[in-house]
């Protein structure tokens, strides 16, 4: 008789937040845990996509907070890059002078400044910007005032043959609202990173300091198939039911896919029933710290 093995993934995203998938696997899946394919069909490599998307999600919780800066950079028509390999030159000449210029002015070690940014383009013809991620724990709320300002002022570019600069456009830096980050702010529920990976085209540049989200060793035996259509169906909107499941978190959010939407496999599934059961993914808050206020939406 084929056993049903329906896996619990976790990452620990931070003393804060943890993420939880909750799907079914097959028999050689659960036997092969780790192994990687080679090829991945078209409907597959847009479920990579999403993968993907969820696992910068998961770093931008491992290294970001509500005292860090949401940065969006747009250009004046004259300076408008002839390319997105030159819009993306552009957001690492950015980053490189962000550092520099704050390990200067605040005597920070370097390795102290964490920044995610993005050369994006909204659709194919779309114009080119940036957006992306800051934050310097090392400095106060005084420094981190001074230093939004700076993170504004070198979105620029050198004058050629001086030793002037002039801006590239217009940056904002806002702080940080983590109820973007979640997707619990009614707008999507993927969150910022979501929104970025709505773009035509994104290319990540990042610092090389970024903690990673540590990722739990996965368990195929605490969920029956029953459970997870329970879950998924009648009790997607019971926060006190998956509350239950996780002691000392709460829910943050609680997204149901359709089969095979979360799953995160090279390889196309075989036809079975854990091709057709839907999945849940869940973003948990530990229990007791100041925080975001959750939202029980499915």
């Amino acid at each position: 008789m084929t056993k049903n093995w329906i896996r619990e993934k976790k990452y620990k995203c931070s003393d804060e937040y943890m993420t939880v998938s909750v799907y079914a696997v097959t028999e050689q899946e659960h036997r092969n845990r780790g192994k990687k394919r080679r090829e991945s069909s078209r409907s597959q490599k847009e479920r990579n996509k999403h993968a993907s998307m969820r696992r910068y999600q998961r770093k931008v919780l491992a290294n970001f907070d509500g005292e860090g800066f949401f940065l969006t950079g747009t250009y004046e028509e004259e300076y408008l890059p002839e390319g997105f390999a030159a819009c993306r030159k552009d957001v690492e000449n950015y980053k490189r002078r962000v550092v520099l210029a704050t390990v200067k002015r605040f005597g920070v070690r370097a390795d102290q400044i964490r920044m995610m940014l993005w050369a994006v383009r909204k659709g194919e013809k779309g114009r080119l910007h940036m957006h992306g991620f800051a934050q310097c724990r090392a400095l106060n709320r005084d420094q981190r005032r001074e230093w939004r300002e700076m993170l504004e002022d070198l979105w620029r570019r050198r004058v050629p043959g001086t030793s002037e600069y002039e801006p590239l456009g217009t940056m904002n830096a806002d702080r940080i609202d983590m109820k973007k980050i979640l997707g619990i702010d009614g707008q999507g529920k993927n969150g910022t990173v979501g929104y970025i990976y709505g773009h035509k085209e994104h290319s990540c540049i990042e610092t090389r300091n970024l903690k990673l989200p540590e990722e739990l060793q996965a368990a195929d035996t605490k969920w029956s198939r029953r459970q997870l259509r329970q879950g998924c169906a009648e009790r997607a909107e019971d926060p006190h039911w998956w509350e239950q499941r996780f002691p000392g978190w709460e829910v943050v959010q609680v997204m149901v896919y359709d089969p095979q939407q979360l799953h995160e496999t090279e390889k196309p599934r075989p036809e079975g029933w854990e091709s057709t059961e839907p999945q849940a993914y869940l973003i948990l808050r530990r229990r007791g710290l100041a925080g975001v206020r959750p939202r029980h939406l499915a």
